[in-house]
């Protein structure tokens, strides 16, 4: 059983620290292509798979390796050329959590993660995985105030999911759109009338780079299937179904 604990304060001295670059910094109009950690430089190339990583980490990313393990994808996160958005071990927290909160209310047991069918895990995690490898600075700009000029690009995910990506410029010393540029993920099918009643959520570190594909993980308020009760809804039909 895995357990839940409170999510630690990065230390950024341990092994496996996440190298978060919180976007790519372009400061007088030009890009640098440093990673920074603490004022250091770090190799974004991580020598394993995918999975790997994930499994290294265990301060924010063991548990979504738990559920990878569990689900029809980790082979694909092993070996296949893929683009992953993963999530973090909180997200899943709070998603188990509304679950069971769900189940008190109609008098049932809770349930811990090894009770959800592979076929659950499945369903959320394809809507987070591209095919190919995608770099930050190979998506388009996307600006929710002018969606029209900026509309980012539709994509199809591993499970047929669409999800409209692309790159957030910010302005910096009060010059538009020379600052960060962030990646972030939109909902768009959700509300396809209107860009921003779509749910969205920013990446935190970026191009994170193991050897059969990259890994940008999002930031900490991401809810799990993106649309608030997704998670507990499927869930909760597939248990009911199960008997549980």
């Amino acid at each position: 059983m895995v357990k839940f604990t409170a999510m630690k304060p990065l230390d950024i001295t341990k092994k496996y620290a996440l190298p978060f670059l919180f976007g790519i910094l372009l400061l007088g109009g030009s890009c640098t292509k440093d990673y920074f950690v603490n004022g250091g430089t770090a190799d974004p190339h991580y020598d394993g798979s995918i999975y790997d990583y994930l499994a290294n980490n265990p301060y924010y990313l063991d548990t979504v390796a738990w559920v990878v393990a569990h689900s029809s994808y980790k082979e694909i996160l092993e070996k296949d050329s893929v683009t992953f958005f993963s999530f973090t071990d909180d997200a899943i927290r709070q998603a188990m959590d509304d679950l069971n909160d769900v189940r008190y209310y109609n008098v049932e047991d809770s349930v811990h993660l090894e009770d959800i069918p592979p076929e659950v895990w499945d369903h959320f995690l394809g809507m987070y995985i591209m095919r190919g490898r995608h770099l930050a600075k190979d998506f388009a700009r996307v600006d929710p105030l002018n969606i029209y000029a900026y509309p980012g690009i539709n994509y199809v995910m591993y499970n047929g999911y669409v999800m409209n990506i692309g790159l957030l410029y910010q302005d910096y010393n009060g010059v538009e759109a020379v600052g960060a540029r962030i990646l972030q993920l939109t909902d768009i099918t959700y509300d396809p009338t209107n860009f921003r009643n779509n749910s969205s959520i920013r990446v935190a570190s970026s191009d994170i780079q193991p050897v059969n594909g990259v890994l940008h993980v999002l930031n900490n308020h991401n809810i799990f299937g993106f649309r608030g009760g997704e998670f507990a809804r499927v869930a909760e039909q597939n248990l009911v179904a199960r008997g549980k």
